[in-house]
């Protein structure tokens, strides 16, 4: 036990030693003009996930109209969207969404009460994923850490997990329902803010009251598939077979139609750049990826779920 922790803590010490020394290495390839966020990017963003969302919870009471069990169906679209809305809180976090620190802030509190999750939390484990990726201190290495030690079938049953709603366990402490969050929220007053959302939220999707049952769509949407496509995409960007590879290990992908859509969102796909760069807009990721490519750089993998691919393949083989 005690060697376990004594070398997880020299692995978080890598971990942090790698974002310093990359940042210190690399800070001359970014140009000043991509540190400034673009509003348009940020607005757009919102746009094209909480706009469908909204429309998918308006039409849910007239699918129930047709059937009661209809709106089982829109129920992986509902958690795609509520997962993609985390990716936009993500830039928040940052303060990279928008060029006002002001705005990034609202923004966060609102988006995180269509998401049901409490935005200063989610910002409080996001910095500490930054120090400690790679590593079993990770608050989300329950998505990829110690892969190497699965079978193929028992990779299979983590895969599918999320879908039984097993990962609430490991997620509810970010919400906005866990007791440690709401008292502060009651404290500070965004109560009114996170309760007029939620209640606009539950008004729309049953209907104004016709379909009631619908009242529990968003939520069981979100903690089923929205947490199944976080933890696919968790296992793309930092999962490996090779444990001994692990600490401070993340990987980046080429641009895939299916990923867009599926895992990613706001250039999330580049995600080494933005652990070697966590102040760089979402942006402007692109661009700093072609600055840093060199001979030496790590290639970018074809696409995420040709990585998930590849993990599983390994498995295989590692365990014939």
């Amino acid at each position: 036990m005690i060697v376990s922790a004594v070398a997880n803590y020299y692995a978080i010490l890598v971990v942090e030693n790698f974002n310093k020394n990359r940042m210190q290495e690399n800070m001359s390839a970014i140009h000043p003009d991509w540190l400034i966020p673009s509003d348009r990017f940020g607005w757009l963003a919102i746009f094209r996930n909480v706009v469908p969302l909204f429309l998918l919870l308006w039409f849910s009471p007239y699918i129930a109209d047709w059937s009661p069990m209809a709106p089982l169906l829109i129920m992986p679209l509902i958690g795609l969207l509520i997962y993609r809305i985390t990716l936009i809180m993500h830039d928040c976090v940052h303060y990279t969404l928008f060029k006002s620190r002001h705005l990034n802030k609202k923004v966060g509190l609102i988006l995180g009460a269509v998401a049901g999750i409490d935005f200063q939390e989610f910002a409080h484990q996001h910095w500490i994923h930054h120090r400690t990726f790679g590593t079993s201190d990770d608050p989300q290495g329950f998505h990829y850490y110690n892969l190497g030690a699965m079978t193929p079938s028992k990779m299979r049953i983590h895969i599918i997990k999320p879908l039984l709603g097993f990962n609430l366990r490991d997620t509810f402490h970010e919400s906005i329902g866990a007791p440690h969050n709401l008292f502060r929220l009651v404290r500070t007053g965004k109560i009114f803010i996170i309760a007029a959302v939620q209640i606009l939220i539950l008004l729309i999707v049953t209907g104004f009251g016709r379909h009631f049952i619908l009242a529990f769509l968003p939520f069981v949407s979100a903690i089923t598939f929205g947490l199944f496509f976080s933890q696919l995409r968790g296992i793309a960007e930092h999962g490996l077979v090779d444990v001994a590879q692990q600490s401070g290990h993340v990987r980046s992908h080429a641009v895939s139609w299916l990923d867009q859509i599926l895992l990613h969102d706001v250039n999330f796909n580049f995600h080494r750049e933005h652990h070697l760069f966590p102040q760089c807009p979402s942006v402007h990721l692109p661009v700093v990826h072609q600055a840093l490519s060199t001979d030496d750089a790590p290639r970018l993998a074809a696409s995420m779920f040709g990585t998930l691919h590849s993990i599983y393949s390994e498995l295989g083989v590692k365990h014939e």
